[in-house]
């Protein structure tokens, strides 16, 4: 590329690099948003982390105080991650319900929400940048597609010290039970089932096993999730629920903070159980070896880590491998899981 007489300059938008030369003045796209100017700015809690937003959009900003604002309590920290979340009006977005990708490599991550939205982090320097799509900040539409911050979790948490799993936990007081299982085997309905009987319905997509802490589990702050077949044992999922589809598949997104304390908080793992729809007509419960145990915790890591976090995902996973594990094979009501946790925490 030809030397600019003058440094590149950024335009008021922040959007394009400009470069004046004798012969005129050429433009380039920042397609990365490198050079927008983020200048609103705050430090929020997570997870008793501190994580610092900086946004170029009010509204995403807004968003982010929404979306944080169980995990607040007192004041800060150093930051310990920083994020740049920027927001523009793309008319060539129309709609939230866009596929989603990500990979990762050597402490870079990268997800692609559809063809204009993306999220990277990197790891090493502990910072990320996000380009979310107006669309997005549509409330309606969280209810009917993944929120566009819940990657911020996958990307994040093995920086701060947090082991992510895929799997759902319900919570009395101090103690709660993690719940385990392959699609469909039931975790969110069960987990749903136990909470509307009065206990805490911590998660039903992710789980935190938080090592600074003797490994206590803290939940996701999403929309519990339910498959249309829950509707045979939920039927009031139909009035509380907002119906979506992705892939040819049909959801049913559930909010599940009514059935949460008002502040996010942390339990200590009581047990596991591992579900397994769909038993012979009968119901079977199997109690594991702690090195089966530790196996079948490690087949429900949210993905693959970067091998610098293996040894604390094995600490995490021996320390959980201490407490009772189970395996659970039931017929196809998701209530008998629910009544056999509800025993288990009362």
């Amino acid at each position: 590329m030809e030397a600019c007489e003058r440094p590149p300059q950024i335009d008021e938008a922040g959007a394009t690099i400009v470069c004046e030369r004798q012969t005129g003045t050429q433009k380039r796209h920042d397609v990365l948003r490198r050079f927008c100017r983020t200048p609103l700015a705050v430090c929020l809690q997570w997870m008793n982390r501190s994580v610092r937003f900086e946004s170029n959009n009010e509204g995403l900003l807004h968003l982010v105080l929404k979306f944080f604002d169980r995990e607040q309590k007192g004041r800060t920290c150093e930051p310990e991650f920083r994020w740049r979340l920027l927001c523009e009006a793309d008319g060539a977005v129309t709609s939230a319900a866009v596929p989603v990708s990500a990979f990762c490599g050597k402490g870079l991550r990268y997800a692609s929400i559809g063809q204009r939205g993306f999220l990277a982090a990197d790891l090493n320097k502990r910072e990320g940048v996000a380009f979310i799509p107006e669309v997005f900040l549509d409330e309606q539409a969280m209810f009917r597609t993944r929120h566009p911050l819940d990657a911020l979790f996958c990307l994040t948490a093995s920086s701060l010290g947090l082991v992510s799993l895929s799997g759902g936990c319900v919570a009395n007081k101090d103690r709660g039970v993690m719940v385990f299982g392959l699609p469909n085997s039931g975790k969110t309905t069960a987990c749903y089932i136990a909470a509307r009987g009065g206990l805490e319905f911590l998660a039903d997509q992710m789980l935190f096993l938080d090592q600074r802490n003797d490994f206590v589990v803290w939940g996701d702050s999403l929309n519990a999730v339910f498959r249309p077949t829950a509707l045979q044992f939920l039927p009031e999922l139909e009035n509380l629920g907002f119906h979506s589809a992705y892939g040819g598949t049909s959801f049913f997104y559930y909010d599940k903070s009514r059935m949460q304390a008002a502040k996010a908080r942390s339990v200590a793992p009581f047990c596991s159980v591992f579900l397994a729809r769909g038993a012979d007509g009968e119901t079977r419960l199997r109690e594991m070896s702690p090195q089966e145990a530790v196996c079948r915790l490690r087949e429900c890591l949210l993905f693959e880590e970067d091998p610098r976090f293996d040894a604390q995902i094995r600490a995490a996973l021996e320390c959980v491998s201490t407490k009772p594990a189970y395996e659970l094979r039931y017929p196809n009501d998701p209530k008998i899981a629910a009544d056999l946790i509800r025993s288990w925490l009362r």
